[in-house]
This record gives structure tokens, C-alpha cells and sequence, in this order.
């Protein structure tokens, strides 16, 4: 969301809202939108966009909107959920958020759109992606099936259908020449176009030498260039997606390839390219950690420590970044935690370099990645316009070097009372002072010591 004097800081139930349609929800949007789009939405997402379409004005004048409140009662959620749920339906592009003000005050606009139809929602590769990582192989295969449409049945035959003019009579000069309260009605109504759909930041895709690829797929597996073409768009969402490399996925494309009928099989593509970034996200990532800590640039005001991170989060892709962080610490890429990365990957338009930092963090005070807190600190930091690396260590120092208080930080759960910060003096305060084991306590000095040192 953008910010301005009326932002998502200032954001409360009373704050009204207004519904824009852009098309019309019949029967048919609702079967997809519970097959296709329920699995990836979650139920408060889902119900929220069911009932903004219920919502929209009828007779009612803009200075006669409802509050937030409204909507929150209905769904029985608060704010925050409220917003997590507007959000996803925002980065499928079922809803565009528009902030007004007037003399009753702000109050937002809520512009809806129809769900894609199947055929498009299959085709769009993050889309099919996204549900077949929620639904799984078995229930994505049957929802492609039922959705599916064959033309062999016109096979052999021969189009007999008339065209406009064939039926319909228009004198010669409205023809050539459109009336003019033809062309002011006109005016007035704007061509429908695509919802905008979440997609990866074009400067975050490294560039894909794709005249390489055709030539080595031809060759080694005789996959027609049509059939290439075909599945591109596939290709090179996977390529900026996952970060694989032109020989990687000239070797993923052969090993899963309908060797039958020479041609690439997306689903089989998918779940391969899937499945490798799952089990093999720690592989090769010593060997690349160990090149980003050589020829280092100094850069201004900042330590060896940041320099080195710095460095590291531009030249790695997050799955990269991850495992190096984890592996440096002792552990593994759990598929929760690489899940939870990719999602945010896919729906910030934050950079790879700045999701990079945001890991780090995370990592500094949790043994696993969240998506909450994750999405907490993209939304501060897409609110603060941090675009680069080194803003994004900057935003982390403004709030590490605050006032200790636990509601000024990242954090996700409400509950815990874990201070955040390594500050080992508050730790050894709250060491009891009890009568107990003579060994335990020097034992437990011993570490405190160690810690001290270590974060020295």
C-alpha cells in the first residue's frame, strides 16, 4: 500500500469503504473461484471477496458508506486479519485498493474483478504453480481435468457461421463514418483489460540465453522449436523464479520430457523443479558463500560484518542465501520455511538482495523462517520505500538501536516475552539468586561469559 496522511498507519475499523465493480460475478466465476482460487486464498480471503461483491452500492451515494467495522463484524476477524485476507486477494488480482479522502474523511475504494477464466488460470504459469503446491499432484491433475476442453470434435469439419454484416444491415455512410453521439457515447467506457496479476520484478531476472537452450534441447532431445515456444513463458518463470541456470534447466527439461512424443511435460517440469529446490537447497551454497567473502568493496559507515552480508545477499539467489544462513548456524532447509520464502518471493515486490537481508534478520533471532513475521517486515519496509540492501540494513538498525521496547519490533506472536535483543547484561539479571547447585551456577557463568565475548 502506498503511504500518505491517511495511510494503513492511521488504518481503523471506522475508516469507510466503497466497492467499484469491474465486470459482473455469475455462477460460473464462483465454481472457479472455489476450485481454483479457494485453495490459495484461505477462507477469510475467499469470504471477504464473496461479500465486497455482495457490498456493492446499489441506490446508495458514495457520502453514505459503511465503516470497516461493518465488514469485520460479518466476517468476525479484526483488523489485521481483515488486512492479511484483503491482501492475497489483492496479489491474485481480484481486488485493486485505492485510497480517498473527502469532507466526511478517508475511506478506501475497493475495485473487483473477476476470477480468470480456467483456461488462462491454468496457462499462467504462477497461478497453476501456486495451486499445485496447495492442492498436490492427485487433486491438481482432476481440477485440470474437469476444467479441461477438447476441439478433436471439429476435427474434419467446416465452418459454415455468418459474420456481423452477413445478418445485420448498416447504411454505407455510419459504416465509413462513425455519428458523432456514437463516438461521445464511446468515450465514456474503457476497453476491459487483465487484472493485474502478481509477477516478478523484471530487474530481480537475470537475462536467459535462450538461443543456447533451443539449440541443446533440439539436439539432444529432438523437441520441436514450436513445442519450445510453446511452454517459454513456463521456462522462464521457473529460470527467475528459482534462479536455475541455462545447462540446469536444459537438464531438467530432458530428465522429465515425453520421450514418446518429443515434447516438454509442464506438470512433470514443475514438480521436478519443484522438488529440487526442496532437497537440494543446500547444495553448492559453501562454495558460493566462500566467493561473495573475497574482493570486498568497503562501503561507507558500515563494518566488515555488514560489508561481507551485503555482499552475499546481491550475488545469491534467496533459496541460496537461506541455505548458506542455515548451514552456517548448524541447520537445515526445512520445506516449511523454503515455502514460506518462495510465497513471499511471489508476492512482494521487494528485491531478491532486500529479501536476502530480511532472512538474515529473521535468522539472527529465530532458528526457522515465519511467513507472519516476514510479511510483517515486507509491509513496514514496502511502506518506508526500502528498495535496496543497504536500506534495509539501515531500517534494522533504526530499530535495534530504539528504546527497548518489544511492541517497536519485528515480531510475530504477541504473547512472548523472549527480548529479541542480544543484550546478554538483561540475561544475566534475571539469573535467580537462589540457593542451588554451586556447579550449575558456575556452569551457567561460564557461558554467559562465553556469549559476552562471542558478541563482543
Amino acid at each position: 500500500m502506498s503511504t500518505s496522511n491517511f495511510g494503513s498507519e492511521k488504518f481503523t475499523p471506522l475508516v469507510g469503504y466503497w466497492c467499484l465493480p469491474s465486470g459482473h460475478l455469475n455462477d460460473d466465476d464462483r465454481h472457479v473461484l472455489t476450485d481454483l482460487y479457494l485453495p490459495i486464498l484461505g477462507t477469510e480471503s475467499f469470504s471477504l471477496y464473496l461479500l465486497l461483491w455482495e457490498k456493492l452500492p446499489n441506490k446508495q451515494l458514495v457520502t453514505q458508506r459503511k465503516s470497516h467495522a461493518e465488514l469485520m463484524s460479518l466476517l468476525g476477524i479484526d483488523l489485521k486479519r481483515f488486512y492479511e485476507a484483503r491482501i492475497k486477494a489483492e496479489a491474485l488480482g481480484l481486488i485493486r485498493t485505492f485510497e480517498k479522502k473527502d469532507d466526511l474523511g478517508p475511506y478506501y475504494v475497493y475495485q473487483l474483478f473477476e476470477p480468470l477464466l480456467p483456461d488462462d488460470f491454468f496457462k499462467d504459469d504462477l497461478m497453476s504453480i501456486f495451486l499445485y503446491e496447495q492442492v498436490g499432484e492427485s487433486k491438481y491433475r482432476l481440477l485440470a481435468d474437469k476444467y479441461a476442453h477438447s476441439d478433436l470434435i471439429l476435427k474434419d469439419s467446416q465452418e459454415v457461421t455468418k459474420d456481423f454484416l452477413e445478418v445485420f444491415q448498416l447504411s454505407n455512410s455510419d459504416l465509413i463514418n462513425t455519428p458523432t453521439e456514437v463516438k461521445n457515447a464511446q468515450g465514456n467506457f474503457t476497453s476491459s483489460s487483465t487484472p493485474k496479476k502478481p509477477a516478478l520484478s523484471e530487474q530481480e531476472v537475470p537475462q536467459l540465453d535462450w538461443e543456447l537452450i533451443s539449440d541443446r534441447i533440439q539436439q539432444l532431445f529432438k523437441i520441436h522449436p514450436d513445442n519450445l515456444l510453446e511452454n517459454q513463458e513456463l521456462i522462464l518463470n521457473l529460470h527467475a523464479f528459482y534462479g536455475l541456470d541455462e545447462i540446469t534447466l536444459i537438464d531438467l527439461i530432458g530428465k522429465t520430457c515425453d520421450i514418446v512424443n518429443n515434447k516438454i511435460d509442464p506438470d512433470r517440469l514443475k514438480k521436478s523443479v519443484q522438488d529440487r529446490f526442496e532437497k537440494n537447497a543446500n547444495i553448492s551454497v559453501k562454495q558460493q558463500a566462500s566467493i561473495t567473502q573475497t574482493d570486498e568493496t568497503p562501503t561507507t559507515n558500515m563494518n566488515r560484518s555488514d560489508q561481507l552480508i551485503l555482499k552475499q545477499a546481491k550475488s545469491m539467489t534467496p533459496a541460496d542465501f537461506l541455505a548458506a544462513q542455515k548451514q552456517k548456524s548448524g541447520g537445515f532447509t526445512g520445506t516449511v520455511e523454503s515455502r514460506a520464502l518462495r510465497d513471499m518471493a511471489m508476492k512482494s515486490y521487494l528485491p531478491a538482495s532486500v529479501l536476502n537481508i530480511m532472512v538474515y534478520y529473521i535468522l539472527q533471532n529465530s532458528p526457522t523462517l515465519t511467513l507472519p513475521l516476514m510479511e510483517t517486515m515486507a509491509n513496514d519496509w514496502q511502506q518506508n520505500d526500502v528498495q535496496t540492501p543497504e536500506q534495509a540494513l539501515q531500517r534494522i538498525n533504526d530499530f535495534q538501536n530504539k528504546p527497548r521496547n518489544p511492541k517497536r519490533r519485528y515480531n510475530n506472536n504477541k504473547n512472548r516475552k523472549v527480548e529479541q535483543a542480544t543484550d546478554w547484561t538483561k540475561v544475566k539479571a534475571k539469573v535467580p539468586n537462589q540457593q542451588g547447585s554451586k556447579d550449575g551456577r558456575n556452569e551457567l557463568q561460564d557461558r554467559l561469559k562465553r556469549l559476552r565475548n562471542k558478541d563482543n
